[in-house]
């Protein structure tokens, strides 16, 4: 990935960090260097928490069959 000379250090080696930047987002706190790491800035302060909303009551509704015999329709007369 890296096309310095002296190569920059593999991620795996000792120095990786002495790598060239390629991409850095202050904005978002991290940099990409040139041998593939992705460095995280410590000195990022978290953006504001956003409030959250209190979830809406939901109404279930019951489900019934249309053209489905009701209770009435299906009870059978008990024998005496």
């Amino acid at each position: 990935m890296c096309n310095h000379t002296p190569e920059c250090p593999a991620i795996d080696q000792p120095g990786w960090d002495t790598a060239a930047t390629l991409v850095h987002h202050e904005d978002l706190g991290w940099r990409m260097l040139c041998n593939g790491a992705v460095v995280l800035d410590a000195a990022v302060t978290p953006l504001p928490a956003v409030p959250l909303m209190p979830a809406r009551a939901t109404r279930t509704r019951t489900r019934t069959r249309k053209n489905a015999p009701s209770r009435e329709q299906t009870a059978q007369p008990i024998a005496a």
